[in-house]
């Protein structure tokens, strides 16, 4: 990933230095589910022994072009940009839950707080990544017709940052429920 980023950033600072308009690819991120799996769908080169191994393509990035409907371009845009945002508040969250611990300071109302937003925004994070899915999904439906695989969102819901997110809430209710106890605890003495 890191590496498909410096290269766009990189093609897309020479293209602004010389001058010159580059073309993008409209690529869709689809889910898909082959019809038939005894059929090959698709092939790879193994690089070590030179044969051609099948594949089933699930996740795929797809070229389809698409005519410009704005509200799923922007829906679309808006769904990465939160995406972008809650994958950094996830990792600063993170961070401090692990400065926390490492300072001693364990279970802390702090801790519970940074682990309520964690787990709220991995579930953001799967909720935008999911929309994204879906729209590349049905946008990519209306210009291809998939020959021995069909769109589907079931792998689509296998994203481990909803489960997470989910332990990431109730790891924050256990530290939460310890802590009211300690609370009570420490007052009838």
């Amino acid at each position: 990933m890191f590496h498909s980023f410096t290269s766009a950033f990189k093609a897309g600072y020479e293209s602004v230095e010389k001058g010159k308009d580059i073309h993008i690819s409209d690529y869709k991120m689809i889910c898909t589910l082959p019809t038939d799996l005894l059929e090959k769908t698709g092939s790879v080169t193994n690089v070590r022994t030179g044969e051609q191994a099948s594949i089933i393509p699930i996740i795929s990035m797809v070229e389809a072009p698409t005519k410009e409907n704005d509200t799923f371009h922007a829906l679309n845009r808006i769904a990465s940009f939160i995406s972008v945002i809650a994958g950094i508040f996830c990792l600063l969250q993170f961070f401090y839950l692990i400065r926390n611990i490492n300072r001693g300071d364990i279970f802390s109302w702090k801790n519970v707080k940074f682990l309520r937003k964690l787990g709220w925004a991995l579930i953001l994070l799967f909720i935008c990544t999911l929309a994204s899915i879906v729209i590349g999904n049905y946008e990519a439906s209306q210009v291809l017709q998939l020959n021995g695989c069909e769109f589907s969102y079931t792998f689509a819901f296998s994203d481990a940052t909803l489960i997470l997110g989910f332990i990431s809430l109730l790891v924050a209710e256990v530290f939460a429920i310890g802590l009211k106890m300690k609370e009570e605890q420490d007052l009838t003495i």
